[in-house]
């Protein structure tokens, strides 16, 4: 059955609460996140096992997505193979006459060049193969996702409510403390007017009133 059970994964609340078991195995995989896009709750999963080899599937990819996959394959091989090449040509007696050739020594400078050009490129493209591998491991590991446990949620028990609550409350208090405080800038800067003028020492009153 392709509706499977219904199940509560994340903090969302509504008509978004509930959704099937395997409806959102298919979108985790599909997505390569394990987040909720609305709370951005970590869901709770658990594996299962692995399928068999003979089952496994592969994933879609963008062309951009190939592009990576692509580039990270070449510079891997390639920077396996000049590794290995390098430490051959520095290290074995046979290559003696290598190391002494000038040809060869300009190379040797090349080859490092590229080889860092390699690893560049493999920081710079290896999260986004990364994402596609976690893609993979999703779609050909069985998973189970658990129903959302407020108890073992420490965002959950805070909540962005109260947070909010706590704010309003706050609002009105730093508005009133605010006018208070201009009022009582104006008052003192009127003061000292008259008291440059008539020489007469002024008198600071505090209204306090309760909110």
């Amino acid at each position: 059955d392709w509706q499977g059970e219904l199940l509560n994964p994340c903090r969302c609340n509504g008509s978004v609460r509930w959704t099937h078991q395997p409806c959102l195995l298919t979108w985790i995989s599909e997505r390569g996140s394990w987040s909720c896009e609305l709370c951005y709750y970590k869901f709770r999963v658990r594996p299962v096992n692995t399928k068999h080899p003979t089952q496994w599937q592969g994933v879609s990819l963008s062309p951009i997505e190939r592009v990576q996959a692509a580039a990270v394959s070449l510079g891997c091989l390639f920077l396996l193979a000049s590794l290995v090449w390098l430490v051959w040509s520095g290290l074995s007696p046979a290559a003696t006459w290598q190391r002494r050739d000038v040809l060869f020594q300009i190379c040797y400078a090349l080859y490092g060049l590229m080889d860092i050009v390699c690893i560049g490129l493999l920081v710079h493209e290896g999260p986004a193969v990364y994402r596609i591998l976690k893609r993979w491991r999703a779609v050909n590991q069985r998973w189970r996702v658990l129903n959302y446990q407020k108890n073992v949620d420490k965002l959950g028990k805070t909540g962005p409510g109260r947070a909010s609550a706590g704010s309003s409350v706050l609002s009105p208090l730093r508005f009133h403390f605010g006018v208070l405080f201009l009022h009582l800038l104006d008052r003192f800067g009127s003061g000292q007017e008259g008291t440059e003028a008539g020489g007469v020492t002024p008198e600071l009153v505090m209204r306090v009133t309760t909110v």
